[in-house]
Order: structure tokens, then C-alpha cells, then sequence
């Protein structure tokens, strides 16, 4: 007898370490999803966006630029920065782990940095953007963005993101007349952040003047250029995201606490009722009787509108996770159940 007690614990515990293992499991894989879809849709909306912050001059805002409080900032940085401020409002509000936040900007950055600096790449040599003047106007907007990043206490992660763009558009506001007597192994040193195919495709296009090439100086030797200058270097990749790594500590729930707050059962109800609201079809009653779910039903619904008070929480949520009563709107009479 006492050796099949000791089986049965030793069954019951291995069950309930493989059914903790593929809970943690699905919660580990909606959370990565949850992830995904709103960095995907913030950055639909980034993708419309960030295209006017190269052409955007802000020399040439209305009233001049005047301050970070200021409405005199340029209309595509300030969309820019709402996306931003949405984002992280959102976050806030709904108590989202602090490295999740840190990470989903650090996503957002990097979605930032890759595509300003293709489109630069990429226009920039058919819609003279090599040149100083452009460089200082995309360098005016890029220090506003920095600087607002910053103050909302992102910028050690927009520092590691925007690397690229920085690089190239520092290396387009520096002024033609010390530029000129810069050669290619002074410039790959100072923006050694940018790789030979990318600063060599901005030194070939620039403009010094219109009509006038590159200098020769900015130009590497034959051997050199053959062994490290590829067209597909220039572009940047967005399959080289930063990973997704879930957080192991400091949450909002203490799981080794003796009681857990109300809100958080509360949270629980909230989540099942939204379950099963995307449930189509009802299932059999399983033998459950009208009473006994009406009064089920009723202690929920009071629960829901008073807080726990007398209930065992335990029993709450077995209410909940059992069943749940629907009214069918179409008869608007039959009561039936949708056992979990």
C-alpha cells in the first residue's frame, strides 16, 4: 500500500510538472505573438511615416525652430515622436514589463534606423541628397528625434539603433571645405560605423557643386575596392532584428506571495468571458441544471461587480472556467452552456 501511495505522488507530480511545462510553453508563445503583431502594425504606420523626415527641412518651419516644447517643430518629426509617445503610452498604461518595452522600441529603432538609411542610400543618389546642405537639414531633424528619445529615457537604446543613419547623415552635414581634405582612409576611420560599399556609394555620389564629381582622394585604391566593395553591402537587412527574450524577474504579479490581489482573478474572468466570446458554436449542458447555473452565473456577476468579498477565490474561478450561461439573441429565451 504505502509503495502504490508513493507511486500515485510520484504520477501526480509528473503530471503537474508536464502540464506547468506546456502552460509556460502556450504563455511563452502568445506573448512572442502578442509581440510580433504590434511591432507589425506600429511599424505600418513608421513606414508611412518616416519617408517625409528626409525631405523635411526645418530651417523652413513656419515661425522657425524655437525649442523642444515648442509647435514650431517639423510636422514629420513630430509625427515621428506621436507614434513614439503612443507606443509608450500604451505600454504604461497596460503595465507591460519594463525589458518588454525596452525591447519592442529597441525593435522599433532598429525598424527606423534601416529604413531611413535605404531610402537615403537609395535616393540620395538620384535626388541629390549628397550634399552638405541636405546633410544639415537631415541632421536638424535627426538631433530633435534624438533628443526627444532621450528624455523619455530611451536613448542608450537609440544610440545602439540609429547608428547607421547617424553615421551617414554626420558624415553628409560635415562642410564641404574640410570635407575636401579628408582622404578615404580618414574618412573610414572618422565613420568607421558605415562599411566600404556604403561609403563609397555616398563619397561617389556626392555633390560638391553641381556639375563637379568626387575628389580623388575620396576614392580607395583599385585592389581595395575590388576585394570590399558589393552593391548588396549597401542596403541594410531587416531580417537582422533584435531577439525577443522574455524576462525572468521583477514582474507585477509575485506567484511566491501567500495571497495574490483581487485584480488579478479579476484579470483572469476578464480574459476566459473574452475566450469564449470567440467560441461559434455551443456544446451540450454536460447535466448541469438551469438553477445551478443561474446561481453560478449570479455569483460571478456579483463578483464582478463587488469584488471577491466572501467567495473562496479558488471557487470563483471554477465558476468561471466551468461554464458559462449564453442567452441566444436570436429567440432571446434558451439559456445554454459553453463548458470550458
Amino acid at each position: 500500500m504505502a509503495r502504490w501511495h508513493s507511486g500515485s505522488r510520484e504520477s501526480l507530480l509528473s503530471s503537474t510538472i508536464s502540464a506547468n511545462e506546456e502552460v509556460m510553453t502556450t504563455l511563452e508563445e502568445v506573448i512572442m505573438h502578442t509581440f510580433q503583431q504590434c511591432v507589425y502594425y506600429i511599424t505600418k504606420s513608421l513606414y508611412v511615416t518616416l519617408p517625409a523626415f528626409l525631405d523635411c527641412n526645418p530651417f523652413q518651419t513656419k515661425g522657425g525652430y524655437s525649442g523642444m516644447n515648442s509647435s514650431s517643430l517639423p510636422e514629420p518629426v513630430r509625427d515621428i515622436m506621436q507614434i513614439y509617445q503612443t507606443t509608450l503610452d500604451l505600454l504604461h498604461q497596460y503595465e507591460v514589463h519594463p525589458e518588454i518595452a525596452a525591447q519592442m522600441f529597441a525593435y522599433l529603432f532598429f525598424f527606423s534606423n534601416a529604413s531611413l538609411f535605404n531610402q537615403l542610400m537609395d535616393r540620395g543618389s538620384r535626388q541629390s541628397f549628397f550634399h552638405w546642405s541636405k546633410g544639415e537639414q537631415m541632421q536638424t531633424n535627426l538631433r530633435l528625434l534624438l533628443e526627444w528619445i532621450r528624455n523619455v529615457g530611451m536613448g542608450n537604446i537609440a544610440d545602439e539603433f540609429f547608428f547607421k543613419f547617424t553615421s551617414a547623415v554626420r558624415l553628409l552635414a560635415v562642410p564641404t571645405s574640410c570635407l575636401i581634405q579628408s582622404s578615404w582612409s580618414c574618412l573610414k576611420r572618422e565613420f568607421h560605423a558605415l562599411n566600404t560599399s556604403q561609403l563609397l556609394h555616398i563619397l561617389t555620389h556626392y555633390q560638391l557643386a553641381p556639375g563637379v564629381g568626387p575628389i580623388t582622394a575620396w576614392q580607395p585604391s583599385a585592389e581595395e575596392r575590388e576585394t570590399t566593395y558589393k552593391t548588396e553591402d549597401i542596403l541594410l537587412s531587416f531580417d537582422k532584428y533584435p531577439p525577443i527574450v522574455l524576462p525572468t524577474s521583477n514582474f507585477k504579479v509575485d506567484l511566491e506571495a501567500e495571497t495574490i490581489d483581487d485584480n488579478m482573478y479579476r484579470h483572469l474572468l476578464y480574459i476566459r468571458h473574452f475566450l469564449w466570446s470567440l467560441r461559434t458554436k455551443f456544446q451540450p449542458t454536460n447535466g448541469y441544471s438551469i438553477n445551478e447555473e443561474l446561481q453560478n452565473k449570479k455569483k460571478i456577476i456579483d463578483f464582478n461587480q463587488k469584488g471577491l468579498g466572501d467567495y473562496d477565490k479558488t471557487q470563483v474561478i471554477y465558476f468561471y472556467s466551468d461554464i458559462e450561461l449564453r442567452q441566444d439573441l436570436a429567440t432571446n429565451e434558451q439559456i445554454r452552456l459553453l463548458p470550458l
